[in-house]
């Protein structure tokens, strides 16, 4: 039997931001939404409050006052996948559009036609970065051919290392709810694994040169962490999530060409950062034993010249 999803046709786009002690931050996000330009058509903006303990439900409740598409949806803390799959539950548009809440949207405007005329499952924007001094450049920009439909959408993996971040894409809500496409809890590098599978799974992906989404660097944030047990955790998971995604590589040899270039370059990243970090011994070689046990340890050979220095330094190195 067919399942058969519809969605509220009066909104267009369903926001989803998971909030956790997000109190200095939250309202310039909130407001960054409020202040898109979306033509009468209807959005919602779902805050999941994860177990704040500051004030963060203050805000939101006074928030939502003088807002009426403020959706907010307490749980205990269970992390930023578990709060991601809530508001996902929640959302009733036509698209999903994920924000941080210590980020904000860059546009006016979002790519209205694009959203409401098509029904794209995966459409890609570009994100900008802003550092603590203020400086704003594109974030590992990938070039894509804009306003190509690529279908399936993975075609466009092949030959690309794929930005993983979901928050430079709108996703399709009824391809997430068909496809049963939801984040892993409990993991660091959630967005690889998400992304990836998306892209392995969706009918369709168009990418759109539109200068999307502001991402603002904090110290000591998920991704900057100086923390060792965190970097530890962080590398344990991403050598998982490649683990995860080779198995569904391997499960259809067309699949695998399209995703092999993404997955070295997971293992690219993953061995870049088992040397940047000053980790003991017996860790690196815990984590190259495990790469090894996946093929991906020695990397496999690209003929890029940057890929060849590093792959023959990590030799000797690791």
């Amino acid at each position: 039997m067919s399942l058969h999803i519809t969605h509220d046709m009066s909104i267009l786009l369903s926001f989803i931001i998971p909030a956790y002690n997000a109190e200095p931050y939250l309202k310039e996000c909130l407001d960054s939404i409020g202040r898109l330009n979306m033509r009468g058509r209807g959005f919602e903006i779902i805050v999941v409050n994860d177990g704040s303990t500051d004030g963060t439900a203050e805000l939101l409740d006074a928030y939502g006052k003088t807002h009426a598409e403020l959706v907010v949806l307490s749980q205990e803390n269970r992390g930023l996948s578990a709060a991601r799959n809530a508001g996902v539950r929640q959302a009733k548009g036509k698209y999903v559009c994920f924000v941080d809440a210590d980020d904000h949207l860059y546009a006016a405007q979002p790519p209205l036609d694009v959203l409401e005329k098509q029904d794209i499952d995966i459409v890609g924007v570009n994100i900008l970065q802003k550092d603590g001094m203020g400086k704003r450049m594109p974030y590992r920009r990938y070039v894509p051919l804009y306003n190509k439909v690529y279908a399936p959408a993975r075609t466009f993996m092949k030959g690309r290392n794929l930005m993983p971040c979901v928050v430079t894409y709108f996703f399709r809500r009824e391809f997430l709810e068909q496809g049963s496409m939801t984040f892993t809890e409990g993991i660091y590098h959630e967005d690889e694994d998400f992304t990836v599978r998306a892209f392995a799974k969706a009918a369709s992906f168009m990418a759109l040169n539109v200068d999307w989404y502001e991402r603002l660097l904090h110290p000591e944030s998920i991704t900057t962490t100086t923390d060792i047990h965190k970097q530890q955790k962080k590398l344990r998971d991403l050598v998982e999530v490649l683990r995860k995604l080779d198995g569904l590589a391997q499960s259809n040899p067309e699949l695998q060409t399209c995703m092999q270039y993404k997955l070295d370059y997971l293992a690219v990243d993953m061995l870049r950062l088992l040397l940047r970090q000053k980790h003991p011994k017996a860790f690196r070689q815990e984590m190259t034993s495990a790469m090894r046990t996946l093929g991906y340890f020695p990397l496999r050979w690209h003929w890029e010249w940057k890929h060849i220095l590093f792959n023959c330094y990590t030799r000797m190195v690791l």
